[in-house]
């Protein structure tokens, strides 16, 4: 008897333990998301920045993109065109990087480097192809936004490796120490000093675009027709009527130039065409006084 007594008590006594746990696990709060609790343990790892704090894992900034034009223009007047061309570039906020000017008379042309802001270059061109007949105009983009991006975290790492080595370098005490470090401090300013350089060169592409303009002095240059309807026929008409007359002139001239050139020649042709006759006639004369005498 005593024994089931003792079995009932220890069994009750085991219902009691179990239902104590089960509270405790009802009662303590649910375990955070998955997600969360990566968020929450992840750190940066040593010796590099936050991601975001330089924009170059958290936000890509602006899209970085290099473009270059190339214009080619027949103009009537190579000077005045020139001088329209160099006021354009002053409006724009460019300058002249390269110009030359080749040829005489009316067969002369230019060849022009000039780098205007990349975000004036489309008006830029726009005010470049009224100068005269466009030939053609070519646009190029090259994006370099990765490139970009990579060469200024590469700067920053750098910046901040010289940053603690000068901090390690005042608390150097032996002369082995000062050595390797100077050592270090040097290599690390070399990298930084050629990555700065190709930054800048990288940067100034980006900001400023290329436009290469070749002109050509052509006085019969069709002038540009830009209007539409009734106000196109009038222009097409007379671009018609003004190339006419100067195919007209251009022939005219063409063929006094060459009587100039030759006259010379012809001056002397005729004199001796004159000479000519003048003793032919002189011959014949003195042939038929002969049976006379």
């Amino acid at each position: 008897m005593r024994r089931a007594i003792y079995v009932l008590l220890v069994f009750v006594l085991i219902l009691a333990v179990a239902g104590c746990g089960s509270k405790q696990t009802a009662s303590s709060p649910p375990s955070a998301p998955l997600e969360s609790r990566v968020g929450e343990g992840a750190m940066p790892a040593p010796g590099m920045p936050p991601y975001g704090d330089d924009g170059s894992a958290g936000n890509s900034g602006p899209q970085r993109v290099i473009r270059n034009a190339d214009l080619s223009l027949d103009v009537e007047n190579l000077d005045a065109a020139l001088d329209e061309l160099g006021r354009n570039v002053r409006q724009a906020g460019g300058f002249v990087a390269n110009s030359s000017v080749s040829g005489r008379g009316e067969n002369r042309s230019a060849r022009l480097t000039i780098r205007v802001p990349e975000a004036r270059l489309d008006s830029f061109l726009e005010q470049g192809s009224k100068l005269g007949k466009v030939n053609y105009v070519d646009i190029s983009s090259d994006d370099v936004t990765l490139r970009y991006i990579d060469l200024e975290a590469r700067i920053h790492n750098l910046e901040r490796q010289e940053e603690r080595l000068l901090s390690i370098l005042d608390k150097a005490e032996t002369i082995e120490d000062i050595l390797r470090i100077e050592q270090e401090l040097a290599r690390v300013r070399g990298q930084l000093e050629s990555l700065t350089g190709e930054f800048r060169y990288l940067r100034d592409r980006v900001d400023y675009s290329t436009v290469t303009i070749s002109m050509r002095e052509t006085p019969t240059a069709s002038p540009v027709i830009t209007g539409s309807g009734l106000k196109g026929v009038w222009q097409r008409g007379i671009a018609g009527l003004v190339n006419t007359v100067n195919g007209m002139l251009t022939g005219l001239g063409s063929i006094l130039v060459f009587l100039l050139t030759f006259l010379p020649l012809f001056a002397l042709l005729t004199v001796i065409a004159v000479v000519a006759v003048f003793i032919m006639k002189r011959i014949g004369k003195d042939g038929r006084r002969t049976p006379d005498a």
